[in-house]
């Protein structure tokens, strides 16, 4: 302090010193921590930095197509075989029911493996099973449907079950966006509950019932955003 009884000027520098060496503590921080990040988490992360970095209307733009996978005749067959043996490797429970024929699919992941109770945001240990099931999508042209079910139990307050199997239908769709399935083959749509795949009220059923269907068609008129024929 000075003799007039003001604060002296000549520390200010502190202040800014202070400021560089807290930055400087974050940044080494923040490194140390990507160093603790194993490989697979990292990608995720990096994914979803960029997705947030993307404008709303930039479009990534849909992978070439490989035309031998669905001009040998058997349609969607081959699909429904790989996607079957993603869920055999990955998830040994029956969790994961894959049905198809030539010209559609259906592929029926139960909520529970991606979802905690309650939640809308998929649980980290089922984005590799999102990745796969990305993979096998991505080279086919077709519709994706992506449909939320959720049980007949009283949900929290503020959220109902019509927002639940909606926002849970969005999450998936958003990480299939995130591992490369172009957005303009997709839609979300949430159907509550009114759609059981097992009818009743024990907790086996209400199990089976909350889940996400994605149903893959060859019918481009099958589409939830095409317009009838004229």
């Amino acid at each position: 302090m000075s003799r007039n009884g003001k604060v002296s000027d000549n520390h200010r520098w502190l202040v800014s010193y202070a400021d560089y060496m807290t930055l400087l503590c974050a940044f080494f921080i923040m490194m140390y921590a990507i160093e603790l990040v194993d490989e697979q988490e990292g990608e995720v992360i990096r994914d979803r930095i960029q997705n947030l970095f993307t404008p709303p209307n930039a479009m990534p733009e849909p992978p070439p197509l490989d035309t031998s996978l669905f001009n040998d005749g058997n349609g969607l067959l081959p699909l429904v075989a790989d996607i079957r043996q993603v869920a055999q490797l990955i998830q040994e429970t029956d969790d994961i029911v894959v049905e198809g024929e030539e010209d559609w699919i259906t592929v029926s992941l139960n909520a529970d493996v991606l979802f905690a109770p309650g939640e809308t945001r998929i649980r980290d240990s089922a984005l590799p099973l999102l990745q796969r099931i990305a993979e096998e999508l991505r080279p086919w042209p077709y519709p994706i449907n992506v449909q939320g079910h959720a049980d007949d139990t009283p949900t929290r307050a503020g959220i109902t079950n019509w927002e639940i199997s909606a926002l849970r239908a969005a999450s998936v769709v958003q990480n299939l966006v995130l591992y490369g399935v172009a957005p303009q083959r997709m839609a979300a749509m949430g159907l509550s509950h009114y759609h059981p795949a097992e009818p009743g009220a024990t907790d086996e059923a209400r199990q089976q019932n909350r889940r996400v269907v994605l149903y893959m068609t060859q019918d481009d008129q099958a589409a939830p955003w095409s317009r009838p024929k004229p």
